[in-house]
């Protein structure tokens, strides 16, 4: 899961519990600059702010390996120079 689409996911559960960034940043002591870039995908500081605003919303962070793409018929033609 990349930045961008954690920071969609956590931008789309605190709107639907009705909150601002504000809301959230006062309730992890932090400035609302910082989780606009969270949720913007643009966030580099502490894993610990990240994963404080995660739980806030119910949520948790944990690796998984990437799983390879699989090839589409459209992309089919490249494998085989035939």
């Amino acid at each position: 899961m990349s930045r961008v689409s954690i920071g969609s996911q956590l931008q789309t559960n605190r709107t639907a519990r009705h909150l601002t960034q504000t809301d959230i940043a006062k309730k992890l002591n932090c400035d609302r600059a910082a989780i606009s870039r969270i949720e913007n995908g643009k966030y580099q500081g502490s894993l610990q702010l990240l994963e404080r605003y995660l739980n806030l919303l119910g949520l948790e962070l944990f690796a998984a390996p990437i799983k390879p793409e699989r090839p589409t018929l459209d992309n089919m033609d490249g494998i085989y120079d035939d």
